[in-house]
């Protein structure tokens, strides 16, 4: 399986396709501060190798980086916060600029539990959303790397049934030895569509997780593994937006 930039280049990046439209891969990183430095050490190596990756997918490189699980400056535990400390930009350059967005807020946030997804699966569908008001051809996909069991398991049902009628997609990455179990939840590959708690029915699956510690170490594997359903939830939110590709004109050749 080919990882690098070109796996989706036919159905995002070519201006022929979808009545003329071209869709822009957006990548969201979601990071959970760290409990102790060898979960930070692993997640460090979480960032590096689907970052690597996945940024080729970012027109401009430009991501929004968001922390979760830590006690901001003001005190007060945040699940949802600027990882580059920044009251207002959220956005930092590069893989390198999330790796040092998250080695700042290390020094400079207390870490705080527990491991609440919820707000920062709602952040990124607000982006997502704002997208679609200001008419943008912009899918979105939330990348988030935790340590940690979820707490708010409900929670963040709710923000994903309610997130799944929009263009994003959620990448989940387990680090370290924490029980996963309610990931594999939130990932219903069983079938079953997410259920809120006031019975909404997720339009379709927009979530892949997977465990560090069951994939092979290399790059490839890793991004592999996210990246097995992210086409296919891509597809289904073309097609149940009934954006129809346009058929490719291939210039004829001399003889």
């Amino acid at each position: 399986m080919e990882t690098g930039p070109k796996i989706y280049q036919k159905y995002i990046e070519h201006p022929a396709l979808f009545n003329g439209k071209k869709f822009d891969l957006r990548y969201i990183a979601g990071l959970l501060l760290a409990y102790t430095s060898k979960n930070s050490s692993l997640i460090d190596e979480a960032i590096l190798k689907v970052g690597e990756v996945i940024q080729f997918y970012d027109s401009d490189r430009h991501f929004p980086a968001l922390g979760f699980g830590g006690r901001t400056c003001d005190g007060t535990t945040s699940h949802c916060f600027n990882l580059n400390g920044s009251a207002s930009a959220f956005k930092v350059e590069g893989v390198e600029g999330i790796m040092n967005a998250y080695s700042s807020a290390l020094h400079n946030v207390a870490l705080a539990g527990p491991t609440l997804f919820g707000q920062v699966i709602n952040k990124a569908a607000q982006i997502a959303s704002q997208s679609i008001s200001y008419n943008n051809n912009k899918y979105f996909v939330l990348l988030i790397i935790t340590d940690g069991v979820l707490t708010d398991l409900q929670e963040t049902k709710d923000a994903l049934v309610r997130a799944s009628d929009l263009q994003l997609s959620i990448l989940i990455v387990g680090v370290g030895g924490g029980d996963f179990t309610q990931m594999e939840v939130l990932d219903a590959d069983d079938g079953r569509r997410l259920e809120s708690s006031t019975g909404c029915v997720a339009t379709h699956d927009i979530v892949q997780f997977v465990p560090m510690r069951e994939v092979h170490t290399g790059h490839i594997f890793v991004v592999q593994a996210l990246l097995e359903e992210l086409l296919g939830q891509f597809l289904t939110f073309i097609r149940g937006r009934d954006i129809k590709p346009r058929p490719l004109h291939v210039a004829p050749t001399s003889a």
